[in-house]
């Protein structure tokens, strides 16, 4: 018996931000293609050290419709933490039945507060 997974677009994206900030990295890498998982991948260098996956104890997220092009549904979701917050681009679009994230990008990297060494 398997689960369905997320109906919508959003719903994966709200799937996906939870995991996120619950460092559950199963759900997170489960929902990537191999080309979202590269781009994941590059976010550190660009963010100096503010990525969802580097931050320090996330602390809440919103998302925002940023778009569709008919194949795809974009969200910016914005995490935040102690040392600031980090918005990131996602492009979901669905793979074998299943939405995936095809694309991401880092949109924006705030500090607001101290980063702990």
């Amino acid at each position: 018996m398997t689960n369905p997974g997320p109906q919508t677009a959003r719903e994966a994206a709200e799937l996906n931000a939870k995991a996120v900030a619950e460092g559950n990295l199963a759900v997170v890498m489960g929902q990537l293609t191999p080309e979202a998982m590269a781009q994941m991948m590059q976010l550190g260098a660009q963010g100096g050290g503010l990525t969802p996956q580097q931050m320090p104890a996330i602390t809440g997220y919103t998302i925002e419709e940023a778009g569709s092009d008919g194949e795809s549904e974009t969200f910016n979701v914005t995490f935040a933490s102690a040392i600031g917050t980090a918005t990131v681009a996602a492009r979901w679009k669905q793979v074998l039945g299943q939405w995936k994230i095809a694309g991401i990008a880092l949109v924006s990297a705030e500090q607001t507060g101290e980063a702990g060494n």
